[in-house]
Formats: structure tokens, C-alpha cells, sequence
């Protein structure tokens, strides 16, 4: 993470410079923030300070793609942040979708739904729909895949747990 100061926009992108070396860097649209809505110029204005994460260089200018929206939400980071691949979590699952379930992770932010698990890792046996495997205030061990600040989301795996092509009872 680092703080950058916004110098301008360019559509709906943030033009910020970062570090004491003044580094060219953006803020694309899509990483602005976590709210629906409202534009870059809604959300910043020129010479503010903005706590962003790097992900990246953009190849045709070299300037420090960003994300403002990781680290918009402190605790919501720091959680995402405590977890690692292969790390086992409990919580509940709040919805079951067509393409996964979502799932309350214990100790996740007061209002958040961080846990996706998706089809193909919620068993190792063939599945039409996710409510084969679960339902909505089901309790769960999961695996964590991978925990991404970006998206405020950590992918889990039922299937890890159960092991090697066994499904758990």
C-alpha cells in the first residue's frame, strides 16, 4: 500500500503521482472505489491523498496501475490480508447462487460477505447447482484459495478440505 496524490482525471480514470520520486501513476475507473456509483471526480478531487495498492504497470506508458478501492475499507483489508492459500476458515453460508455460494467467513468485517465459494470447488463429484452440496445458514469448513483485496472477496474450496477425490459424508 501506498499514499498517492491525485493530479487530475482522464475520463473516468485517476491521474495521481506516487511516492517522494512523483512516479506517474493511474487509477483505473473500475478501481476507484467499492460503492456503486458516482465518478472518480465524485469521489476525488486534485491534490487529495489516497491510500492505493499497486497491481500493476501500464505496458504503453510504464505509469503504476492502482487499486484505491483495496484499500478503501481498513479492517475489511486487514482481514483479506491475514489470510493465506491453504489456510483453513469457518463461517456460514449466507446464499446459494446458480455459480457458487457466498459465504459470511468468521471474523470478517461487520457487514461484509467475503467467501465465494464456486461450482467447481464445492465437491469433487459432479454438481448441477450449489444447492446440491449446500444451503443458506449452513455452517462450513473451507479452504482458502486465494484472499484478494481488490474485489474485497477470498475464494474458497470445499473440495480441498474433503481431500484428494473424497467427498466428506
Amino acid at each position: 500500500m501506498r499514499v498517492v496524490e491525485v493530479v487530475g482525471f482522464d475520463g473516468g480514470d485517476v491521474i495521481v503521482r506516487a511516492g517522494e520520486d512523483g512516479a506517474p501513476g493511474r487509477i483505473p475507473a473500475g478501481e476507484v472505489s467499492m460503492r456503486p456509483g458516482g465518478s472518480a471526480r465524485e469521489v476525488f478531487e486534485a491534490g487529495q491523498l489516497v491510500e492505493a495498492e499497486e497491481f500493476g504497470v501500464r505496458e504503453q506508458d510504464g505509469a503504476l496501475l492502482l487499486s484505491a478501492r483495496a484499500c478503501e475499507i481498513p479492517a475489511l483489508r486487514a482481514f483479506l490480508a491475514g489470510l493465506e492459500p491453504g489456510q483453513r476458515v469457518t463461517g456460514t453460508v449466507a446464499s446459494v447462487r446458480p455459480f457458487g455460494a457466498f459465504v459470511h467467513v468468521d471474523g470478517e468485517p461487520e457487514g461484509r460477505c467475503t467467501g465465494l465459494i464456486q461450482i467447481p470447488e464445492l465437491s469433487w463429484s459432479p454438481v448441477s447447482h450449489p444447492c446440491e452440496v449446500v444451503e443458506a445458514g449452513r455452517r462450513i469448513t473451507a479452504e482458502v484459495i486465494v484472499a484478494e483485496p481488490r474485489t474485497g472477496q477470498v475464494s474458497l474450496s470445499l473440495k480441498a478440505v474433503a481431500g484428494d477425490g473424497q467427498d466428506g459424508p
